[in-house]
């Protein structure tokens, strides 16, 4: 039979199918406990029945029960009047157990058993196996006495009585059984007719549904009682309908609204995700209703685990938290707003500004629908803010001690120093070279803001690169040997010319070289060596003196850059010569690096490529 007709006919029948299956588990059920009850009647009854027979056999004399050669034992007299049921054997034994006259059912033999040492189980009873069936027998047993002494027992065994149906029994099986398994369609069938409207509006519901039709009054014939729950039925049919039309109908004006929700909710989505900067938006209890992609960037947790959630519940930082709170709107409140600046954990060196601004409703002025908070990367300009004051004081420092000694100089040439010529003649060269230093530091400046600016270009020529590297390194020899400072210069014979522009080129080189003696001690060395070979120009610069830390390695050519480290800034310097000289030669597309180690001094090296067509005009 097909599994879907089987299940077709569970699904009718179930009822009957588990009434008869109810019906003769109460049978079973019956039948266990009556069974139950007979076997623990006869345990009781071949308990008692044994026990007093043992007892009754162990006064008999010791040699009754024994029989002589010739003579009939009292046993056999038992073997042919017992008629209890259950009888498995009789035996004598003497002292050490051995039997000395037994009586058996057909097909028993005795089981063998040590008598009891201890006085105080002379008599009792025990269960055995018999031999060769395994079957259990309940064995009493008793002390047989002659002149006060043991003289041996008498064992007294009993089958163990089991449960199941014997032939004898089979009427009073029928007597209970009957009755229950006949009462059990009796009840189904005024059931079934009970429950027959039921199953009749049941199959009217499931053609409503399966066929898609409207819904409507149910009429089935049904008793009084049915019939008024019928009726309540009927008109609670009628209350949904009409119910579920006015849900239809706002259905309908629901999904244009979500739609048009929807549609406005993108395009703020995407008006956000445009936004430079990351936004967040809270609505009135500062839970995240909106938020860019910038703020990953920010806050380092990804925008699908911000959403719905209070700021703490995603951000760790407890300041962040505590502001975000503190400006969730309430009424007028929400109108005065201020910014926080945090650095972000993990991110040293980076500064984050966060600033709220209020949404107001557009009807109501004074109604806060939630708070608009920026998240703004404000690293660049604390640097930049940061950079300019430094540069501002050591510009001021380096524009003062000039003109200090200028003033101080000027007032000597016009005072009584002014007739002794040697007098004259140092504070012309004092005036000279600083002069000189002023020029440079301006034209520096110049030079920074025009490469900024984009209006630098460069005037290439020909130009006999050996001669303006001894130049270079002879007019910065002469003011540092005055700091006894050792000076060398390593050139080759022949360099080849190369085309550049030859005054943006001594100003990178004069940097170079017034940056190596600034940080060179006296007694220091400082060199200059040059490199050619077939590919590539190799300058290099290289002083013995205080060194860069590699912390500082990275930063010595950003502009207005000063490191912490004391022996640097006890030496005047403005943070641009190095900077500017990058700037120069990757103009005329070359690389400027650095090879230095802290308290062994530093390495400059300039490098060209001939292959860049740097040296185009070269022999």
């Amino acid at each position: 039979m097909p599994r879907s007709s089987i299940r077709e006919i569970w699904k009718r029948e179930h009822l009957g199918l588990t009434m008869i299956i109810a019906s003769l588990a109460v049978i079973m059920v019956t039948l266990f406990l009556l069974f139950s009850y007979q076997h623990n009647a006869q345990v009781s009854h071949i308990r008692e029945q044994g026990s007093s027979l043992a007892r009754v056999i162990s006064r008999i004399p010791y040699d009754k029960l024994v029989a002589q050669p010739g003579q009939t034992g009292t046993l056999s007299v038992l073997q042919h009047t017992d008629v209890q049921t259950g009888f498995a054997y009789v035996a004598v034994v003497d002292a050490g157990g051995v039997p000395v006259a037994e009586v058996t059912a057909p097909g028993v033999l005795v089981p063998s058993s040590l008598p009891p040492e201890s006085p105080a189980a002379w008599l009792g009873e025990r269960t055995l196996s018999l031999q060769g069936d395994g079957r259990s027998v309940t064995e009493f047993y008793a002390p047989l006495l002659e002149q006060g002494d043991i003289a041996g027992y008498v064992r007294l065994g009993y089958f163990q009585p089991g449960f199941g149906l014997k032939t004898d029994q089979l009427p009073l099986f029928a007597s209970f059984a009957l009755p229950i398994f006949l009462l059990t369609p009796l009840f189904y069938f005024l059931l079934r007719r009970e429950v027959r409207p039921f199953r009749e509006a049941t199959d009217r519901l499931g053609s409503i549904v399966g066929n898609n039709i409207p819904l409507g009054k149910v009429e089935v014939t049904a008793s009084d009682e049915l019939q008024g729950f019928m009726d309540r039925f009927n008109h609670f049919v009628g209350a949904v309908q009409d119910r579920i039309g006015q849900l239809e109908a706002d259905r309908s004006e629901l999904e244009t609204s979500t739609k048009l929700l929807g549609f406005k909710r993108v395009r703020i989505e995407s008006a956000l995700q445009s936004f430079p900067e990351a936004i967040v938006v809270l609505d009135e209890s500062g839970v995240v209703s909106l938020a860019n992609s910038r703020l990953e960037n920010m806050v380092g947790v990804p925008v699908a685990e911000i959403i719905g959630r209070k700021p703490s519940e995603w951000c760790n930082d407890p300041e962040v938290v505590a502001f975000l709170s503190g400006n969730v709107p309430s009424g007028m409140r929400g109108m005065h707003t201020n910014t926080l600046e945090f650095v972000p954990s993990g991110t040293a060196g980076r500064t984050i500004r966060i600033e709220p601004y209020p949404l107001f409703s557009p009807r109501d002025v004074n109604e806060v629908l939630g708070t608009l908070v920026v998240f703004r990367d404000v690293t660049a300009e604390k640097l930049v803010l940061n950079s300019s004051g430094e540069f501002i004081a050591h510009l001021s420092h380096e524009l003062k001690t000039p003109l200090n000694v200028l003033a101080m100089y000027s007032e000597t040439l016009l005072g009584d120093g002014v007739d002794n010529a040697q007098v004259r003649v140092e504070a012309a060269n004092v005036i000279h070279d600083e002069v000189e230093r002023l020029v440079m530091l301006i034209n520096n400046m110049l030079s920074i803001s025009k490469i900024e600016m984009g209006s630098m270009s460069i005037e290439r020529k020909r130009v006999k690169f050996r001669d303006l590297l001894q130049d270079v390194f002879e007019s910065c020899a002469r003011t540092g040997r005055e700091k006894g400072i050792d000076f060398r210069l390593n050139l080759p014979r022949e360099i080849s010319p190369v085309a550049l522009d030859k005054n943006l080129m001594r100003i990178a080189l004069n940097n170079l070289l017034t940056n190596a003696i600034k940080y060179s001690d006296p007694g220091g060395m400082v060199s200059m060596t040059v490199e050619e070979s077939e590919q590539t120009l190799r300058v290099s610069v290289k002083d013995n003196g205080v060194g860069i830390s590699p912390e500082d390695q990275d930063r010595i050519f950003d502009k207005f850059f000063r490191s912490e480290n004391e022996a640097v800034r006890k030496r005047s310097g403005h943070g641009l010569g190095l900077s500017l000289a990058r700037e120069i030669i990757q103009l005329h597309h070359g690389t400027l690096d650095v090879n230095s180690t802290p308290g062994a001094g530093s390495e400059f090296i300039i490098e060209f490529s001939k292959e860049a067509n740097l040296l185009k005009q070269a022999v």
